[in-house]
């Protein structure tokens, strides 16, 4: 999935089940709400706001989850 910066999304689930697990003990839950923040300048990670935190995960982790947008 490509995210926007500074847009809100709500997971709907994932498409790699080896890095779901380590998406859902950070707190990547479904139906849970995040803010895309920034990716980094050669895009090797991106930074996300979940729940008051900062999370920072690598391109293939964060093409992992399926979400939707939040309006």
């Amino acid at each position: 999935m490509i995210f926007e910066i500074g847009k809100t999304y709500k997971i709907k689930g994932f498409n790699d089940d080896e890095i779901a697990g380590k998406l859902l003990t950070l707190g990547f839950l479904p139906e849970t709400s995040f803010l895309f923040v920034r990716k980094s300048p050669f895009g090797g990670a991106y930074y996300f706001e979940l729940n008051g935190t900062k999370i920072a995960l690598r391109k293939e982790e964060a093409h992992a989850i399926v979400a939707e947008e939040r309006f």
